[in-house]
């Protein structure tokens, strides 16, 4: 059964019809929910939950199967709209990415809120749970930044003026993704959680809310490579500009780690 679930899944979707594509989507389903069902069984046998831990794990992946049934779907209207598929060969493209992102953002957050609420109650969990999701829901309102045509062609003259395109990493966003969701987890959960359960008990330290707004300036900088590129002495498109990036991140992470732990 499982074989044929990967063989499934594996088919090129884009050029499905729609009776193909329900089958695939069901396919999908099934798969993602069996992942969903793993992961929640490990962690809940490793870091000692209680059983409604599962629960939110099998409804965090209930949704991120639901919401991405729904893009595969309406594949054609969302492929008009945001360019799902790459013209250049078959393949999401990196808008199409972007878009998954939301779901699947929706079933971390859903990960991360039974173990912060374990770890260290409500606050803790409504707190990382909404960082969790920042980093998702702002590339998608800066869907453009990412596109393939305005991230992945690099475009520069020769010392003689001729203009030279070329085609490079650009703002991948699988990477952005990745490294803002951790510091988003890292940075904005913990400032979010002071900030939550200061309001609530009424005595809200300024300066957990100015660590807040620094730690969103920061995320939404990180996620923000179009804005860094023109800042920054570097091409973020490329390999080296970007490595050099995410070090960046990783220096203003553990400056405002120390930050916090001083407060």
């Amino acid at each position: 059964m499982l074989e044929e679930l990967i063989k499934n899944i594996s088919k090129d979707w884009s050029t499905l019809d729609k009776n193909e594509l329900k089958s695939y989507m069901i396919s999908g389903s099934i798969f993602l929910e069996l992942i969903g069902l793993v992961i929640s069984l490990v962690l809940f046998l490793i870091v000692d939950l209680p059983t409604s831990f599962v629960i939110n794990i099998i409804i965090g992946f209930t949704i991120l199967t639901l919401l991405s049934a729904i893009i595969v779907y309406n594949r054609d209207y969302l492929d008009g709209k945001y360019g799902l598929f790459y013209e250049e060969y078959k393949g999401l493209s990196y808008q199409g990415v972007v878009l998954f992102f939301i779901p699947a953002s929706i079933a971390f957050a859903f990960i991360i809120y039974p173990i912060a609420s374990h770890q260290g109650g409500i606050y803790s969990a409504i707190g990382f749970g909404l960082a969790a999701l920042y980093p998702a829901f702002f590339m998608f309102l800066r869907i453009n930044v990412y596109k393939n045509e305005n991230s992945r062609k690099l475009v520069t003259e020769d010392k003689n003026g001729n203009i030279i395109i070329e085609y490079v990493i650009g703002y991948h966003p699988a990477i952005y993704y990745i490294f803002g969701s951790l510091i988003s987890c890292h940075l904005i959960g913990f400032s979010l959680m002071k900030v939550i359960s200061g309001i609530a008990e009424s005595n809200l330290d300024i300066c957990y809310l100015i660590y807040f707004i620094s730690s969103l300036l920061i995320v939404s900088f990180i996620l923000s490579p179009d804005i860094a590129n023109k800042i920054l002495p570097f091409e973020l498109k490329e390999k080296n500009g970007l490595t050099k990036f995410l070090i960046i991140g990783i220096i203003l992470m553990a400056i405002m780690g120390s930050l916090f732990v001083n407060w």
